[in-house]
């Protein structure tokens, strides 16, 4: 539970829930429909994983001087 908890609340796991949910709804449909099959959402995991990858945290304003 606190796992789940800690990723659902993670600033970088609400971005990606944000600018993936397209990709995410598609695979989960693909999921639904082939519960038998689910090989074939295969292209599905990977438009999810490719729109996860490219997503980044906003900059935050404060910098760290070394």
């Amino acid at each position: 539970m606190s796992i789940a908890r800690c990723t659902s609340t993670h600033p970088i796991i609400r971005q990606i829930r944000q600018a993936c949910a397209e990709p995410f709804e598609a695979f989960e449909e693909c999921l639904r429909q082939n519960e038998s099959a689910v090989g074939n959402c295969a292209e599905h995991v990977r438009r999810f994983l490719q729109c996860a990858e490219q997503v980044q945290l906003p900059q935050s304003s404060t910098t760290v001087e070394a």
